[in-house]
């Protein structure tokens, strides 16, 4: 009766502290987007509209961001590849394939509309006519879900499709609590590979998803075998990836000293290109994790 009482007192107050915090919390300014040319990197001459005066920008435009990361999808990606590009966010991974892949095709899924309609008008401004932006959202099975995702104004990378339960984290839950709802629509790996081309190459960074997306390629993986750059997101995402994979007889590859899980590289095991490629970029043979 008691623990029924709090719970009940909590319900009642939580809405009202929520909205005082928000009273007492400055509003922050809108965050404001302006075309960027890529200076170096793998990326370089590429355009794209970036948050104003932020230092992600600036890591971005100086090749920075990502370029331990880079120094592998280089190595991994052939100039003929087809390669998926499955939250594109910002859309540097989008440009930095597009780039590499200069006689193959980039196929970039974004189901945020700000996000998908900026990558986009980077694809054209940057003469990338290779590269094809889908405004769907991948998933384990085509049709539609409930997506959550910031507001107007926000420069949010934390969009994630309701039935997958987002980001297991704190910060995430409080954020997630000003999200607003849409609904979009969904597409499988599988079929995504039956419109678009079999994918060589596949990045992965969906706010908790991964395992779900990899559930719906297996068909298109275990027999195209993709090399798969995973950003997991927390152990038991982790542990579900390494549960669909591991079955079809990937492996995975440690790729940063000071990361053991984001981003993941996953490779079949008959891939010996793929060990050769991170063996001449580290020097030593690559920490194999997550097998069974």
């Amino acid at each position: 009766m008691k623990r029924h009482l709090q719970n009940s007192c909590r319900a009642v107050l939580r809405p009202i502290a929520r909205a005082a915090r928000k009273a007492l919390t400055p509003d922050e300014a809108p965050i404001t987007f302006d075309w960027h040319l890529i200076e170096h990197g793998v990326a370089s001459g590429c355009n794209l509209l970036l948050p104003k005066n932020q230092p992600i920008t600036s890591m971005i435009c100086s090749g920075e961001y990502e370029a331990e990361i880079m120094r592998f999808v280089n190595k991994l990606v052939n100039a003929n590849a087809c390669c998926f590009d499955i939250g594109g966010h910002y859309g540097y991974y989008t440009m930095a394939l597009s780039v590499i892949a200069t006689e193959g095709a980039v196929h970039t899924f974004e189901p945020v509309p700000d996000h998908a309609i900026r990558i986009q008008q980077g694809v054209e401004r940057s003469s990338l006519p290779k590269t094809r932006v889908h405004q769907v959202a991948v998933a384990k099975e085509c049709g539609e879900m409930k997506l959550r995702f910031a507001g107007e104004g926000s420069d949010d990378s934390m969009a994630y499709l309701d039935e997958y339960g987002g980001v297991d984290t704190e910060a995430a839950k409080v954020n997630y609590q000003q999200f607003r709802e849409t609904v979009v629509p969904t597409i499988s790996i599988d079929r995504a590979a039956h419109l678009h081309g079999t994918p060589d190459f596949i990045k992965i960074d969906a706010e908790g998803a991964e395992g779900a997306i990899l559930e719906g390629g297996l068909q298109t993986i275990p027999t195209a075998k993709p090399r798969l750059l995973i950003e997991v997101h927390g152990i038991h995402e982790a542990l579900h990836c390494s549960d669909v994979l591991n079955a079809i007889d990937y492996q995975a590859i440690l790729l940063s000293k000071q990361k053991t899980t984001l981003p993941v590289l996953w490779v079949h095991r008959s891939d010996t290109g793929a060990i050769e490629a991170a063996r001449s970029i580290l020097g030593t043979a690559p920490t194999r994790f997550f097998s069974r």
